[in-house]
């Protein structure tokens, strides 16, 4: 008699690496090494953190605006939009739903998903430094073991099998 196929542990990954087109101006950003390499090995567990929150497709674009370590998001062309308090809600509750990921792997410089390289603008010219996202942020303190990256850190030979080791041991 066969044996339970073996489950591939649940990975969470920002949705317009998977092909959503949930991004600001409707596109995707579908990752090859994800869908071509990485599918083969875990299962996905899509999530777009501005979406969820009930922001549109398209929408207007926002950034990260004052403080590193208290930021505010605002719109990038209107400084007037400011969707801060809808973000942290949403922020403040999804991290409980994914309990059982076994790592993430966010979008690269987004408001929301960044994990190192979100810049953060003290005006609409002048990046002060680069942080991570607000759920970004959220998750990863809220699970500070998950194994996370970047879809840019992807290309990093060594990083990858870093995480696919770090995901298949959890």
């Amino acid at each position: 008699m066969p044996g339970k196929p073996q489950q591939k542990p649940l990975v969470g990954v920002s949705q317009c690496l998977l092909g959503g087109a949930v991004r600001y101006d409707g596109q995707a950003k579908p990752n090859r090494i994800i869908l071509e390499r990485l599918s083969q090995l875990f299962d996905f567990f899509p999530v777009c953190p501005e979406v969820e929150a009930g922001l549109s497709v398209p929408r207007p674009p926002v950034q990260l605006t004052g403080s590193i370590s208290n930021p505010k998001i605002t719109g990038r062309d209107d400084p007037d939009l400011d969707v801060t308090d809808l973000m942290r809600q949403y922020c403040k509750y999804k991290p409980g739903e994914l309990v059982n990921l076994a790592g993430f792997i966010f979008k690269s410089r987004s408001p929301s998903c960044g994990l190192n390289s979100t810049p953060v603008f003290i005006d609409e010219k002048c990046v002060t430094e680069t942080s991570r996202g607000v759920f970004a942020k959220r998750l990863c303190e809220s699970y500070p073991e998950l194994p996370v990256m970047e879809d840019t850190d992807l290309e990093n030979p060594k990083r990858l099998d870093e995480f696919i080791q770090s995901v298949t041991v959890k």
